[in-house]
C-alpha cells in the first residue's frame, strides 16, 4: 500500500471519531501541511465546514459556534506559528468552559529541530489551558494504528465534553506527499458510543445488549465490596466474570467468577457476543491478546472518564463506579439469564483448575508459594509486588475462603517504591500485611525497611529469591547468549538477605518446606522469609501446565 493510500486511511478513520464523539463543525485555516486532513474534511458528508485564513479569527470563530450550540466544535491549522495563534481563544475557551477541538498538524520527526521551515516544537503548545494533548502517531494503514487513529479522535472529542467541558490538543504529524486518496474509504471498524458522562446513565438503551451472551473482564484493585457487587452482577447476568487478584473476586466464592484466566485464554472458547469491562485491563496477558484477536462490541465501565482502553475496542463508554452501574443494571427487567452459556465456561475452567492444583505436590518453590499464600493468610492484608510475583499469583492462586483483602501497585507496573508503599498501607490500614515480593523489587526499596523499622509496623516479607530478574525467562530475551542475558536482563545481585533483616532487625526465616514456611506466616513482629528457586524453575512449571492444560482440553472435545 502505498503512502497517500495509507495516510487517507489513517485519516479517514481518525475522522470516523471525531464524528461518532459528537464535532459536526470545523473551522480551517488554510496552510501546506494540514492540506489531508482540511480536504477530508471539506469532502466528508459528517461535517459543515468553515474558511477563516486568519487562525486568530479563525480560533475565536469556533468559540462562537460552540458558544452557539453547546457542541464540540474542531479547529485545524497548518504547522509553526499559525498554531500558536490559537493561543488567546483557546483561554477563552478554558474559562468558560467550552469544549474546542483543536487539530494542529506538524512536521514529523525528522524535521524537527534541524531547521526546517515552519517548524517549531508543538508539544503541549498550549500548556495548562488544554484539559489533555496528545501526539499522534504518523499515519499507518495498519489495523492497530487505524484503532488508535478513531480511538484518540474518540477519546479527546469525549473529554472536551466532559465536564467541566473545555478545549483539548491533537497535533497530527504527517510526511509528504501531502494530497489524499480521491475518495475517501468506505467506514469500517469499531464504533464508540460515548453516553452522557453522568453519574445517573439511564441504561435502557443498553437493555437488549445485557440479554445477550456476554463475559465481564475486571482490572484494576478492587475493594471487597466492589468485588461483591461484581460477583453480583455476574450472577444476575449470568455471564462468567475474570479478573486478576487485585480484583479480590476470588474471595467471593462466586461459582461465576473464573481463576486461571491465564491458562483458560489459551484454548479454543465460547465466542461472547458482548464483552462488559471495568477499568483497565487485568495482568493476564493471554485476555488482552484473546480480545485483540476476537474483537466483540464492549461496554466500558470506568470510573473518572479516562477512556483506559489500550486495544481501541469499546463500542460503549460509561463514567460509573461498579455501584451505580450495578445498581443501574440491577434497576432494569431482565429475563433470567440461560445457565448454559456460564456452564461453557465453568467446564474449561475445571479443567484449569485440576491441572493447576497438581502445582501444589511439587515440594516448597515459587510456584507453591504464589499459588497458597492467598490462602493460608488470616486477618490481615496482602500485597503483592509486580514483575514474577503478581503473575504467580494469579496465575496459581485456586479460590480464597478467607477474607484476606490483595493489594499491588498497577498504575504504571513498576518495581520501585513496593516496600514503602506497603509500609504506608500497614500504617495507615493499622492492620497487619504480608509482601510477596522478588529480591530485585525488595533491594530497589530496601530504604522501605528502615519505614517498616522505625515505626513498627506488622509486615512480614515474603522473598521470592532467584537471584536476579527471573520474569525474563518467561520473555523473548531468554534466547539471548547467556552472556547478554545474564549481564542485561537477568542481572543477578548475590546477596545476602540474612544480613538484610539482622540490619532493620526483621526475623529471618529460611524454610525448606511448604509446612516450614506456613509456620512462620500470621506472627506477630516483623519477619523475612526467604524462598529460593531456580531462576527457571517457574518457567519449567507454568509451561507444563499449560501442555497439560491444551491436552486436556482436547481430550474433552
Amino acid at each position: 500500500m502505498d503512502h497517500q493510500a495509507q495516510l487517507t486511511q489513517y485519516l479517514a478513520a481518525f475522522l470516523r471519531g471525531l464524528s461518532e464523539a459528537g464535532v459536526r463543525q470545523v473551522v480551517i485555516s488554510p496552510g501546506s501541511r494540514s492540506t489531508p486532513l482540511a480536504l477530508m474534511l471539506h469532502r466528508h458528508p459528517a461535517f459543515q465546514t468553515y474558511l477563516d485564513v486568519d487562525e486568530r479569527s479563525a480560533a475565536f470563530f469556533a468559540l462562537g459556534l460552540s458558544k452557539a450550540t453547546g457542541a464540540a466544535v474542531g479547529l485545524v491549522c497548518t504547522s509553526g506559528s499559525a498554531a500558536a495563534n490559537y493561543l488567546p481563544a483557546i483561554c477563552e475557551a478554558e474559562a468558560t468552559n467550552l469544549p474546542l477541538v483543536v487539530m494542529t498538524t506538524d512536521r514529523p520527526a525528522e524535521l524537527q529541530g534541524v531547521g526546517a521551515p515552519q517548524a517549531m516544537d508543538q508539544h503541549a503548545l498550549y500548556g495548562d489551558h488544554v484539559k489533555a494533548m496528545v501526539d499522534l502517531a504518523l499515519p499507518e494503514a495498519t489495523p492497530a494504528l487505524l484503532n488508535y487513529a478513531h480511538w484518540q479522535a474518540v477519546k479527546l472529542t469525549s473529554l472536551a465534553l466532559t465536564r467541566p467541558q473545555g478545549p483539548v490538543h491533537l497535533n497530527l504529524p504527517l510526511r509528504e506527499p501531502l494530497l489524499p486518496s480521491a475518495a475517501l474509504p468506505s467506514p469500517s471498524g469499531p464504533s464508540s458510543q460515548v453516553l452522557p458522562v453522568t453519574h445517573h446513565v439511564d441504561l435502557t438503551p443498553l437493555r437488549a445488549v445485557l440479554q445477550q451472551r456476554g463475559l465481564i473482564i475486571v482490572g484494576e484493585e478492587r475493594t471487597p465490596a466492589e468485588a461483591t457487587q461484581l460477583a453480583h452482577l455476574a450472577e444476575t447476568l449470568g455471564w462468567p466474570v475474570v479478573g486478576d487478584p487485585l480484583t479480590n473476586l476470588a474471595a467471593t466464592a462466586t461459582p461465576n467468577y473464573l481463576g486461571q484466566a491465564d491458562l483458560l485464554f489459551q484454548a479454543a472458547l465460547p465466542m461472547p457476543e458482548v464483552i462488559l469491562r471495568f477499568g483497565r485491563l487485568p495482568v493476564t496477558k493471554p485476555v488482552m491478546q484473546w480480545l485483540r484477536a476476537h474483537p466483540v462490541p464492549t461496554i466500558l465501565v470506568e470510573n473518572g472518564a479516562k477512556y483506559q482502553d489500550q486495544l481501541h475496542q469499546a463500542t460503549w463508554l460509561l463514567d460509573q463506579t461498579v455501584t451505580e452501574f450495578v445498581a443501574a443494571v440491577t434497576s432494569l427487567p431482565l429475563p433470567a439469564p440461560a445457565p448454559a452459556w456460564l456452564a461453557q465456561w465453568q467446564a474449561c475452567q475445571q479443567h484449569a483448575a485440576q491441572v493447576v492444583a497438581g502445582v501444589a505436590d511439587q515440594g516448597l518453590n515459587h510456584s507453591t508459594v504464589a499459588q497458597g499464600l492467598p490462602a493460608w493468610l488470616h486477618e490481615q492484608d496482602l500485597f503483592v509486588a509486580n514483575s514474577n510475583a503478581i503473575r504467580l499469583v494469579d496465575r496459581l492462586a485456586l479460590h480464597q475462603t478467607n477474607s484476606v483483602r490483595i493489594f499491588g501497585n498497577r498504575g504504571v507496573n513498576g518495581i520501585d517504591g513496593l516496600v514503602s508503599t506497603v509500609a504506608g498501607l500497614a500504617a495507615g490500614r493499622q492492620r497487619p500485611v504480608t509482601l510477596l515480593i522478588g529480591d530485585l523489587a525488595l533491594f530497589h526499596d530496601m530504604n522501605g525497611l528502615a519505614m517498616l523499622r522505625r515505626y513498627q509496623l506488622p509486615v512480614t516479607i515474603v522473598l521470592l529469591n532467584n537471584n536476579g530478574g527471573g520474569i525474563f525467562n518467561f520473555l523473548a530475551q531468554r534466547h539471548l547468549p547467556a552472556a547478554d542475558f545474564t549481564a542485561l536482563f537477568q542481572t543477578p545481585q548475590d546477596l545476602d538477605f540474612a544480613r538484610v533483616a539482622a540490619l532493620y532487625d526483621f526475623t529471618y526465616h529460611h524454610p525448606q518446606t511448604t509446612s516450614a514456611l506456613q509456620a512462620c506466616l500470621n506472627q506477630s513482629g516483623q519477619h523475612l522469609i526467604e524462598v529460593t528457586d531456580a531462576p527457571t524453575g517457574p518457567v519449567t512449571t507454568w509451561e507444563a501446565l499449560v501442555a497439560a492444560y491444551q491436552t486436556a482440553v482436547t481430550a474433552h472435545d
